[in-house]
């Protein structure tokens, strides 16, 4: 009887100190010094685009010389390749694949993208775009994603800023949203990268036709004797991307990871893809 009697006085001091071992565990757990996350740069894609066929109709009409009569050019591009498309017909689209690696215990928010893209990079007659993304949260209705004054700014020299692309082209680059689940709807909802986990995102990006179009026409250029003969011509884009993310880490506030710059080419397909 007297050692029940001991247990029993013992048992609720056993407890109360697992109680408080678990409540300092959590402690220390919310006052962990965060780890930076990481950002991976995977691919862009081409999810739209014109047609062969459709570059050859745009472009012949443009490059190929009258040689009889006015308009002759025209009539013989018509009948080799059809009516020429229309500017909004030929838009050109791209998802930019990414990943953030969160190695903490606790979730952390995607609060803006900044992506610059520069179409011929390497050549005398180039394109620069640049967008900024600002994510919304689930209590901002009607939020469309536009940036305001003091977004996609770093504070730091070595990571790019929105600011650091004044020579962009105006509405050149467009940000469309992103998508977390394949073949998803793209939208301006803030994406969650939950406790020790690693989230691909997919931001869908589209080019101001009418800059694109005006690049491209050096290719078109080249192509001339082609486009005289009847040939469909493949149309290869080299293109530049780099950027920055801004994620919520916890007590390390606001923090911006950069990625790129990355090379590579985009080759319009022989049918149009679906927007």
């Amino acid at each position: 009887m007297r050692y029940n009697v001991l247990g029993l006085l013992i048992l609720p001091l056993l407890l109360s100190h697992c109680e408080l071992l678990q409540q300092a565990a959590q402690v220390a757990a919310t006052t962990q010094v965060p780890s930076m996350p990481t950002v991976a740069y995977q691919d862009a894609v081409l999810v739209q685009a014109p047609s062969k066929s459709m570059m050859a109709a745009y472009y012949c009409p443009q490059v190929v010389p009258d040689v009889l009569l006015p308009g002759s050019a025209a009539v013989a591009c018509a009948a080799a390749f059809g009516s020429p498309p229309s500017v909004a017909q030929m838009a050109v689209a791209f998802d930019l694949h990414f990943s953030v690696n969160n190695p903490n215990n606790f979730p952390i928010p995607v609060a803006q993208l900044l992506t610059a893209a520069t179409v011929f990079p390497d050549k005398s007659q180039t394109a620069l775009g640049a967008a900024c993304v600002v994510f919304c949260a689930a209590d901002q209705p009607g939020c469309t994603g536009q940036p305001g004054p003091g977004d996609c700014v770093s504070k730091a020299s070595d990571i790019k800023s929105l600011s650091d692309f004044q020579n962009a082209s105006t509405n050149f680059l467009v940000a469309s949203g992103v998508t977390l689940l394949q073949g998803g709807t793209p939208s301006f909802t803030m994406p969650q990268v939950v406790q020790a986990s690693q989230l691909t995102v997919t931001a869908r990006f589209s080019f101001g036709p009418t800059v694109l179009l005006g690049v491209l026409q050096q290719l078109a250029n080249q192509a001339v004797d082609k486009f005289k003969t009847g040939q469909q011509v493949e149309f290869v884009i080299p293109y530049r991307l780099l950027g920055t993310v801004w994620l919520d880490v916890g007590s390390l506030g606001r923090v911006q990871v950069a990625f790129g710059p990355v090379d590579g080419t985009w080759t319009l397909p022989a049918t149009a893809l679906q927007p």
